[in-house]
């Protein structure tokens, strides 16, 4: 079966965007560049290259898209561009982004530091509430991006209630049941944990390895 001349397109738009990035678009990058302004019309037209073969999907991410044969160029294979989504606060939470996707930022992550599966994305953190965690301000996380994390783990939490304290945190993550403790590492009585009820969070992921630059 013959690729239509839109769905040749979108082909080889994947592996140009692929080769610039070394990751895949999402449906709506897709349709901008191809000029179709309906994702359902992008989607149906990936479906087809799916029954094709030419593509593997995997629809539980936004990016969660393969190009069946690619191989990067080998300077790429060590390095891979994830979206930067501003900054994450390791304290008092931060307003969270109405759209993320449209952040254009992106930063460049050793694949060693990336995890083994699922999307990632990374957060400029702003704060030193996490030192003892070898966090600092300045640092950049990445994130694995999921709904829950285990007790103890370091996760992006988005505070919902009360108002005053809404937006997002950098903390550990502790259950207890009726409880959340979102609780800092750092000795100054000045940062103490957050006790939420799990209806006044969000969690966005969990951080998986950290970036820092020395001047």
């Amino acid at each position: 079966m013959s690729l239509r001349p839109r769905q040749q397109h979108i082909l080889e738009f994947i592996q140009s965007y692929l080769d610039e990035n070394d990751y895949p678009p999402t449906i709506r990058e897709i349709g901008k560049a191809v000029g179709i302004s309906s994702t359902s019309v992008v989607n149906y037209n990936l479906e087809r290259l799916e029954e094709l073969k030419l593509i593997e999907r995997n629809r539980e991410v936004s990016r969660g898209l393969r190009l069946v044969g690619y191989e990067p160029e080998r300077g790429q294979r060590n390095l891979r561009s994830i979206p930067l989504y501003g900054a994450i606060a390791a304290g008092k939470p931060l307003p969270v982004l109405d759209d993320p996707e449209t952040v254009a930022e992106n930063v460049e992550v050793p694949i060693d530091l990336l995890p083994r599966s699922g999307e990632a994305f990374a957060l400029k953190v702003k704060g030193r509430s996490m030192i003892d965690a070898l966090v600092d301000d300045g640092d950049v996380v990445v994130v694995r991006s999921q709904p829950g994390v285990e007790t103890g783990q370091m996760a992006v939490v988005e505070v919902l209630d009360p108002p005053d304290e809404a937006g997002a945190t950098l903390k550990k993550y502790y259950d207890h049941g009726d409880k959340i403790e979102l609780r800092p590492a750092n000795p100054d009585p000045a940062y103490e944990s957050f006790w939420l009820h799990p209806s006044q969070i969000k969690v966005h992921g969990r951080v998986v390895s950290v970036l820092r630059q020395y001047s």
